[in-house]
């Protein structure tokens, strides 16, 4: 409609400077300006804008300038008197005022209590062109003796007038408003308005503009165009918003301020030059006025700059997420407590967040920020003014703790920690629970710089994980595990031939009957020099290095061994070993299974054997003829840690697969978790459709298992029933979970008590002790 508007205006405007002077063409003029009062007034009820008033107050001065126009053009053509001055006058001059309010409500709001720098450069300009309207205009006018004072008056008021709409544009000009289309004709129409008035005004002194005065109405017509395109445009009716532009300006702003301060010299090299009188008073007025004004714009420059330094200089030392500290504070503030003289004592705790990444793919990307920055405000809660909080890595942070040297205090310390999460955090209107890893190093004791003191507490970390207090503190030992991996592949063939590599077990428990279906083999190294090493130590190297295959046959044997010595005492438990990506690669590894379960003299249905879900997505082909070798073969295959990959049970439907084991990260939050909880159901019924049955593990407390049996899963596992054991505490185990987890569960035990009356025999393995 706006451009509709703007066409026929534009051919009526073309009509209108093709006539002579005379009534018809000042009459088409006052209807174009009227034209643009009802364009206003239209536009404001079409688009309905923020700011309504603004809008009728340009109409209401735009409106004083048409009633000028028709008072003009009746003493011009219908009284036949001179119409200048008169009562015409007083309609264009209460014009101004009515456009400045205009400009000034349109964007009070909008730039309230900011921008002052615009203010002030707008009042830089409208200084220099007062003064060159002032020499120019102003002062002739004023100082002509043919005119009386009411002609005077109004003649100095004019370029008045033009100051107080310069000095407002500037204003809005140099603000960091957004440039709607609506706000681009509107400065444009100001902009035509004040060109064409300055012109009229110089009639009075060129001789050539006073010749073809009569083109000047194409720039006020014009003016009236582009406001009634302004308020018809649908852009009026949005709100009136600051952009993130630097408010004090770019490079044109710049110029146009140096342009305003060069007018003062101009103005006197000029009146030299052409030999008039010099206004060196008025020059030097302005002078004080922009040099008050430039001191006052640097002032807040300068403040600004320092804002903008500190604020960088948080940035550089924040955590953007989570408003903490970031990875290079954090070692930066570590470095200077251990630099001295003397070190001072600091305690470096790493906190991981369990299951972050899982959270982070269910919950999104945004939930996950969310909970990043809960649990950033809970540890800064639980630390206080003890030390700083600090992110170092996705889902871990870092907290400084100086003057805090005795271990027992900072394991004091990391348990208030831990038990600070007990509370669940409320994310995205579901509640979710976040458990914390927490490894913790010692300066300068476990590390005399920054970079070692956080190698030692990522190593305490990944100790932590094996723990189930899940805390821990660094011990040279752990260096020596989780550091020399080399060294320690070096060693591992020795230790399999040695004995030195064992292998514990874990109970699985049948949840609605409570009878021990099962063990799940898990392996541990009994090194004589570093002590008990976990798998988490040894077996990623083993992977990386082939050993892999070695190792996991070891403890086939073993395991099917041990199944077999429980079998002849009358304990009939399946037993599940976990398997390589390099297994299933393997192309004499079926075999080889096959091999060991004639050699125990075992059917395939006492073993189990695990893989994880993204294995079999490496060389899915030879994955898939392996799987399925090993199903013919009769052996039971099952999926562990699930959840935790980036496979669906579709995908998982296609491998001849029986069960799954859903990752202790989400079983632990059953109970107080709804995202977990939904999780674990959803996955039980699911598979339950698909036919498989699904083992719960991390087990830890009888509240969990009752919730995983309200949901009707198949079994479970963990430290809450059982923790991993040697072979010969396997059957005392069976019987206190037989005697026990049935009360707990409110059943019996489908089945009479296993044979108890001898020492149940460990399998020693051939020519081992």
């Amino acid at each position: 409609m706006w451009l509709w508007y703007l066409g026929l205006g534009v051919l009526a405007m073309s009509v209108e400077l093709a006539l002579p002077g005379g009534l018809t063409r000042d009459l088409l003029y006052v209807a174009l300006g009227a034209s643009a009062v009802v364009a206003t007034l239209v536009g404001v009820r079409m688009h309905r804008p923020c700011r309504p008033l603004a809008w009728y107050l340009m109409a209401a001065g735009v409106a004083a300038w048409v009633l000028g126009d028709v008072l003009w053009t009746v003493f011009d053509h219908v009284l036949d008197v001179d119409p200048f001055p008169s009562a015409a006058d007083g309609f264009y001059l209460a014009g101004y005022p009515l456009l400045a309010a205009g400009l000034f409500y349109l964007s009070r709001r909008a730039l309230a209590g900011r921008n002052l720098a615009a203010v002030v450069d707008a009042l830089i300009v409208g200084t220099g062109l007062t003064l060159v309207l002032w020499v120019v205009f102003i002062q002739p006018t004023w100082t002509d003796a043919a005119g009386d004072l009411l002609t005077r008056l109004v003649g100095i008021a004019y370029p008045v007038g033009d100051v107080v709409l310069i000095t407002q544009l500037v204003h809005m000009g140099a603000s960091t408003l957004v440039r709607t289309k609506a706000l681009r004709l509107l400065g444009w129409a100001f902009l035509l308005v004040l060109a064409a008035d300055l012109l009229f005004q110089a009639t009075a002194y060129v001789p050539v503009i006073e010749t073809n005065a009569l083109w000047l109405d194409a720039g006020w017509i014009t003016a009236y165009l582009l406001w009634g395109a302004a308020a018809l445009h649908p852009s009026m009716g949005a709100r009136m918003e600051v952009s993130g532009a630097d408010r004090h300006g770019g490079t044109n702003r710049m110029l146009l301020l140096a342009l305003a301060v060069l007018l003062l010299p101009l103005t006197l090299l000029t009146e030299n030059a052409l030999g008039l009188p010099e206004h060196i008073v008025e020059v030097g007025v302005a002078a004080v006025i922009i040099v008050g004004l430039v001191a006052l714009r640097t002032i807040g420059l300068v403040r600004r700059l320092r804002e903008q330094a500190a604020d960088l200089e948080m940035l550089a030392d924040t955590d953007f997420v989570t408003g903490v500290e970031n990875p290079r504070r954090v070692s930066e503030r570590v470095a200077g407590l251990l630099a001295g003289p003397p070190p001072v004592p600091v305690a470096l705790l790493a906190v991981s967040l369990d299951r972050f990444a899982e959270i982070n793919e269910t919950l999104g990307a945004r939930s996950g920020d969310e909970i990043l920055r809960a649990v950033a405000r809970r540890l800064e809660e639980v630390v206080g003014d003890r030390g700083t909080v600090g992110r170092v890595t996705g889902g871990a942070f870092g907290i400084v703790v100086p003057r805090l040297s005795a271990e027992a205090e900072a394991d004091r310390f990391a348990g208030e920690i831990r038990a600070a999460f007990a509370t669940p955090f409320a994310v995205a209107e579901v509640t979710v629970s976040v458990d914390v890893t927490i490894g913790i190093a010692l300066g300068p004791a476990d590390g005399a710089s920054a970079e070692e003191l956080h190698q030692r507490v990522d190593t305490a970390l990944s100790a932590a994980a094996e723990r189930p207090e899940r805390i821990a503190r660094y011990a040279q030992r752990m260096d020596a595990a989780w550091t020399h991996a080399p060294q320690l592949m070096a060693e591992l063939e020795q230790a399999l031939a040695a004995g030195d590599v064992v292998v514990h077990y874990q109970p699985q428990v049948e949840v609605l009957t409570g009878r021990v279906l099962g063990v799940e083999a898990l392996v541990r190294w009994q090194h004589p020099v570093h002590g008990t090493i976990p798998p988490v130590a040894f077996v990623p190297a083993a992977e990386r290095t082939g050993l892999i295959r070695l190792l996991t046959l070891y403890v086939l044997d073993r395991s099917l061994a041990q199944c077999a010595a429980w079998r002849e005492d009358g304990i009939n438990l399946t037993v599940a070993v976990n398997l390589s990506v390099r297994n299933l690669l393997d192309p004499g590894f079926v075999a080889a299974v096959r091999g060991a379960l004639g050699r125990h003299h075992l059917p395939a249905s006492c073993l189990e054997l695990e893989i994880t879900e993204t294995m079999s997505m490496v060389d899915p082909v030879r994955s898939l003829e392996v799987l399925t070798d090993l199903d013919r073969l009769g052996v039971a295959l099952s999926v562990d840690d699930y959840g935790t990959g980036h496979s669906s049970l579709a995908y998982l439907q296609r491998l001849p697969l029986r069960r799954l084991k859903i990752d202790r990260s989400f079983v632990m939050g059953v109970v107080d978790d709804v995202a977990s909880a939904a999780i674990v159901r959803s996955t039980i019924e699911l598979a339950r459709h698909l036919g498989l049955s699904v083992v719960a593990e991390g087990v830890e407390d009888d509240a969990t298992l009752l919730a995983l049996a309200e949901m009707r899963c198949f079994a479970a596992q963990g430290f809450g029933l059982a923790r991993p054991a040697p072979a010969e505490q396997i059957p005392g185990l069976v019987a206190g979970i037989e005697a026990r987890v049935p009360t707990v569960l409110g059943i019996g035990v489908p089945q009479p008590p296993l044979p108890r009356d001898r020492p149940a025999r460990t399998a020693v393995r051939p020519g081992g002790p």
